[in-house]
């Protein structure tokens, strides 16, 4: 990730991001797009896709301490329609959570207890399918978590995101190493 060249900035507030050595450091935004009637988030960042078959991939750095304050990659179609997988303060314990929202009704598909600041996340879409996988180091093999299908039409992209800060108590979460590539 070393320019933003392909990428799209949805309500860009350019004073909480940043671009160095290959790192995008994001300040956690206020609100979240969880749910029908949501409201849009600052700050989040979409890359196209170019085919309908890919693979995705990034690592996270974030200590999440509010509740459901978070950081994480997706697939999105828009604010109601989107699947994600987040490092997340859940139910008071630093998880990640893997989610699918349809039509702005949320599902959570799987909650893992995740408590080490970093980790990497992947997404494999292909024939209609979405995997889900997570490293918690970058040598270890990748593990799946949970196959789905994926949702219909054509995707805006994947995203980077934060949801959930507080400007009176901000955080900051990490994403480098980022990838997307056909399959």
């Amino acid at each position: 990730m070393n320019n933003l060249v392909n990428w799209q900035i949805r309500n860009e507030n350019p004073e909480h991001w940043s671009l160095e050595n290959g790192v995008l450091t994001l300040q956690v935004q206020e609100g979240n797009i969880f749910g029908a009637g949501s409201a849009d988030v600052d700050n989040i960042f979409v890359h196209p896709v170019s085919s309908a078959d890919y693979s995705t991939e990034v690592t996270v750095q974030l200590d999440p301490n509010r509740a459901f304050e978070q950081a994480g990659l997706g697939i999105y179609w828009d604010n109601d329609n989107y699947i994600k997988v987040s490092k997340e303060m859940f139910m008071g314990e630093r998880s990640l959570v893997f989610v699918v929202e349809q039509n702005g009704q949320p599902q959570i598909k799987e909650r893992l207890l995740f408590s080490e600041s970093s980790v990497s996340v992947k997404f494999v879409k292909q024939g209609g399918k979405v995997s889900a996988h997570f490293r918690p180091l970058e040598k270890q093999q990748w593990q799946e978590v949970i196959t789905f299908d994926s949702l219909v039409g054509s995707e805006q992209g994947v995203m980077l995101y934060t949801f959930s800060g507080s400007k009176a108590t901000p955080n900051f979460a990490k994403f480098s190493g980022f990838s997307l590539s056909d399959v």
